[in-house]
């Protein structure tokens, strides 16, 4: 693992430059009854990011950073010290020094805001040394660690969470409300994507291939699944009464990233040579036991704004994030209506409450409840809403698109990471769920 891995893919710098103040979180009597005592791996822009969020939470201590970079171990040093009063201790030294930090008595959970490939190992490691995990997304990409993950958290008995920020923003959970209160009848088709133009993230300043670009010059599919995934799994109850159960997927040709390296770099040199392997569009079909459909894309390599889009159709009307609300009987003249006009009536209670807070922290208020409900959590110690069987499930739909896609997509089983759980909806019933 080298220094420029051990960065995060993520949030901007504006937001990890905010001031500590901007992000005071409101206290609860059991904020002060119980202290939270976090480690925190990954200190780039992300994980500062993070940092300064879970400062900003009354009770909570950072005992100890882990990063490879110095500089950025000497930067969360500096804030943890003016939030606190005392500084953490420092973890640089690779391979092991993750390894001593979770092994701490003084820390009660572990934040991980590294590279994707290093998600799972560090979160498997850090519930063997019992220590509950806030993990950044995906989970991870391969089959056989997310079902490493799922295990050792049944194992050991540590609590997981996935960082979904998406899932938290102010649009998805009032329409989550309003699919909870049966506003669009029974919902049975889903259209979700990532599409945002990230090949800024390919090359280091040297022009060689940063840690993004080395993965879509060797790895292809749809890998980062969970920011689409979430939501509409959330809106269609999966894993509480119905579930992912096979999908196909399909890619397109690679062309645009052959013409940027070269335009960038020169058709004779090392980066216009490479032959990438990751496409621009992946599309991939899934269909759940209950006979439902979601349709996901990704696309982070075309020149285009970034976009998510975010579409459930149910039997009374649907919610389109692109053109708004259609509710039979209900909308006039067949036309769209504005999310906002049903605001009053399905606005989530914790948006009611913390808004203003919320939409200084990032990622349309996500990152702010997200924060939070890791910390709940820990301080709690209970199921969180975005569980490991939830992580497994969502970041799984890489290994599922890739398998499918190299074999001319055939249909590939999508795995049951709940064991058959998920046949009783009420299964997670008391979870921690946002409030």
């Amino acid at each position: 693992m080298n220094r420029r891995e051990f960065l995060t893919r993520g949030a901007g710098t504006v937001a990890a430059a905010a001031t500590l103040g901007e992000f005071a979180f409101a206290a609860s009597p059991q904020e002060h009854s119980r202290p939270v005592r976090l480690g925190i791996a990954g200190l780039g822009n992300r994980g500062t990011h993070l940092l300064r969020l879970a400062l900003g939470i009354p009770g909570v201590y950072v005992k100890a950073v882990c990063d490879l970079s110095e500089d950025n171990l000497k930067r969360a040093s500096g804030i943890v010290q003016k939030a606190q009063g005392s500084e953490p201790a420092l973890y640089a030294k690779a391979p092991n020094d993750y390894g001593a930090m979770v092994k701490r008595d003084d820390i009660d959970a572990v934040l991980i805001a590294t590279p994707t490939k290093w998600h799972c190992p560090m979160a498997i490691e850090a519930m063997k040394a019992g220590k509950h995990v806030g993990s950044e997304v995906p989970a991870g990409f391969q089959l056989q660690e997310l079902w490493d993950l799922v295990k050792t958290k049944e194992a050991t008995g540590r609590r997981y969470m996935l960082l979904e920020n998406y899932l938290y923003m102010r649009h998805i959970m009032t329409v989550w409300n309003m699919v909870r209160a049966g506003v669009l009848g029974e919902p049975y088709y889903a259209e979700c994507g990532y599409l945002h133009d990230c090949r800024f993230m390919l090359f280091k300043k040297d022009g060689s291939l940063d840690w993004w670009g080395d993965w879509a010059a060797n790895n292809f599919g749809s890998d980062y699944p969970t920011h689409a995934m979430g939501p509409v799994s959330k809106w269609m109850g999966l894993n509480e009464g119905d579930r992912m159960e096979y999908c196909t997927s399909m890619m397109t040709a690679p062309r645009v990233l052959h013409e940027y390296a070269v335009r960038k770099y020169g058709a004779d040199s090392p980066q216009g040579k490479i032959t990438w392997a990751l496409g621009e569009f992946v599309s991939t079909q899934i269909r759940t036991v209950n006979g439902r459909v979601i349709r996901l894309d990704y696309d982070v390599n075309s020149p285009r704004p970034a976009v998510l889009p975010y579409m459930i159709q149910g039997t009374k009307g649907l919610y389109d994030s692109r053109h708004g609300v259609y509710i039979e009987h209900v909308s006039q003249g067949e036309k769209w209506e504005d999310l906002r006009k049903y605001r009053e009536q399905y606005d989530h209670a914790c948006w009611k409450r913390d808004a203003q807070k919320a939409e200084k922290a990032g990622h349309g208020g996500g990152d702010y409840f997200a924060v939070r409900d890791f910390v709940e959590m820990v301080r709690q110690d209970r199921e969180p809403w975005i569980d490991v069987y939830d992580a497994a499930s969502w970041s799984v739909l890489y290994w599922c698109s890739r398998e499918s896609i190299a074999n001319r997509s055939r249909t590939v089983d999508i795995p049951d990471f709940t064991d058959g759980r998920w046949k009783d909806q009420n299964w997670r019933k008391d979870s921690h769920r946002p409030a």
